[in-house]
């Protein structure tokens, strides 16, 4: 699609409102470049892809990565703080096994529709609103969780919070690989959203030391603290310059690009020739629709079912893991959820190790060769179900490390395989497989794991990443070192 150029009456009043943001910074050889095509008025949307392909990580990407990112480590804090608090609930309410599996699922139902109402709206109102009012629901009924008198109220207010749960991190996802350059984009995503493993580590780290001391409430008013970002965030870190161009918004674009570009160590060169990264903008402009239309319809099924998996698994097994050490093998509090910590610990040992291999092995390998190794591992844990707890909370804790490993390299991956227009969108349907999942899983695990058959239960979880790194396989592509823009077709 060709974008037209403004006409002139209007393109003096936008360039000196960009212009009005540079800094002196801004005098560097690069940046004198970027204005003097602005104010030839040639910027097009290959223009900026060229920009922001020069251009190495800077002070504003760590900006970026470290505020959005706040967003998404207590997006993980709060989705595993129901693990740590759920016995302590048990007891306050005399919870049914039912009534467990429904209190366990019931964000997975806000989630889902986060998932697809907020990337919708960061398509039309753009990357960072999307995600400051997804932070915003998380933060303020995380803090009202806090103080709910009874399990309905608790329940209900799970489910509000998950609509921006489930907005918050497919966003982000999205917008950490649109300001990103092709080379070494799977190191610099993934350092990134390796903030959401450590959020589950440091939920079950902080909650195996905190409620027994001081109460489950305290876990929700930690979870409070995303509310800073709703105020902060757009007037701190700029829109997303790759959305702005794709919405023909192309002085907003170059503004934004030269907040990044203005934070850079050295002097940038200039972007030379640009009609290569033109000629990659000609694709059709897509519709939602064309997510399962011929051309995406492969990559869909594989990003479909590689979430579905994360959130079977995630939300199927971590969360019940601390109720069986203490249920099943009768052990003390402190220790199931210590045993459950140790998980998590392994989870961000396996992310890292992913972030420093992706872009040199691909995309695919990672995950495949993690769901298989998952599998092997509940395999494993069926089969020696009847040994002591400690064998089976390392089989187990093995598994959600390379869960985590294939789960985070998703964020990575799944932005890469959809197109500017339809990105967030694509990120947002696979994260609603993923809350589909984890509404079912937990009762369906309830009748194997709450009853005590663990040997069925981790034998029937052994399957689903088997198949997803079977899916995967067939219909993924391989996206390492690629321009974003390189991949649509």
């Amino acid at each position: 699609m060709l974008i037209q150029r403004q006409d002139p009456a209007s393109s003096g009043a936008q360039m000196a409102a960009s212009a009005s943001i540079v800094t002196a910074a801004e005098g560097a050889a690069g940046i004198a470049d970027s204005r003097s095509a602005s104010a030839a008025g040639g910027i097009t949307r290959g223009n900026i892809i060229a920009r922001i392909e020069r251009m190495p990580g800077n002070a504003m990407h760590i900006r970026a990565r470290l505020l959005i990112g706040l967003a998404t480590f207590f997006d993980g804090f709060d989705v595993i703080a129901i693990a740590t608090t759920l016995p302590l609930l048990i007891a306050k309410w005399s919870l049914t096994p039912g009534q467990i599996g429904f209190l366990i699922a019931a964000p997975s139902v806000g989630q889902l529709v986060g998932a697809l109402v907020f990337p919708a709206l960061a398509e039309r109102f753009g990357r960072l609103r999307s995600i400051g009012w997804s932070a915003g629901i998380i933060g303020l009924m995380s803090l009202a969780c806090g103080f709910a008198p009874s399990f309905e109220i608790f329940a209900l207010l799970r489910i509000v919070q998950g609509l921006g749960l489930g907005g918050e991190l497919p966003v982000a996802a999205t917008y950490i690989n649109e300001v990103t350059r092709a080379h070494g984009r799977g190191r610099f995503v993934l350092l990134y959203e390796v903030v959401f493993p450590i959020g589950l580590m440091v939920s079950n780290g902080i909650g195996a030391w905190l409620v027994p001391h001081y109460g489950w409430e305290v876990m929700y008013f930690l979870g409070g603290v995303p509310l800073v970002l709703f105020f902060i965030l757009r007037r701190v870190v700029p829109e997303s310059p790759r959305w702005l161009a794709e919405k023909g918004r192309m002085a907003e674009a170059d503004g934004a690009l030269r907040a990044f570009e203005a934070r850079a160590r050295t002097p940038l060169p200039p972007p030379g020739d640009t009609s290569a990264f033109d000629a990659m903008t000609h694709h059709p402009r897509r519709r939602v629709r064309d997510l399962v239309g011929k051309a995406y319809l492969g990559r869909t099924l594989a990003v479909w079912m590689l979430w579905a998996t994360c959130g079977f698994i995630q939300y199927g097994l971590s969360t019940w893991l601390p109720t069986v050490y203490k249920t099943v093998y009768h052990a003390p509090l402190q220790l199931a959820l210590n045993l459950a910590a140790g998980a998590s610990v392994l989870g961000v040992v396996g992310s890292l190790v992913c972030a420093m291999i992706v872009d040199k092995v691909g995309r695919k390998p990672v995950i495949n060769v993690s769901f298989l190794l998952c599998a092997l591992s509940l395999v494993l844990a069926g089969v020696f179900h009847a040994s002591t707890v400690y064998v089976v909370a390392t089989l187990c804790a093995l598994a959600m490390g390379f869960l985590a490993s294939g789960f985070i390299t998703a964020y990575v991956y799944t932005p890469e395989l959809y197109p500017t227009s339809v990105r967030a969108m694509g990120c947002g349907l696979g994260g609603a497989w993923l809350k589909l999942a984890a509404i079912f899983a937990p009762s369906l695990i309830a009748g194997t794991i709450g009853s005590g058959n663990l040997s069925g239960a981790f034998l029937a979880l052994a399957v689903v990443p088997f198949l997803a790194a079977l899916t995967v396989h067939f219909l993924g592509i391989e996206t390492k070192g690629q321009v974003l823009e390189e991949l649509e077709v």
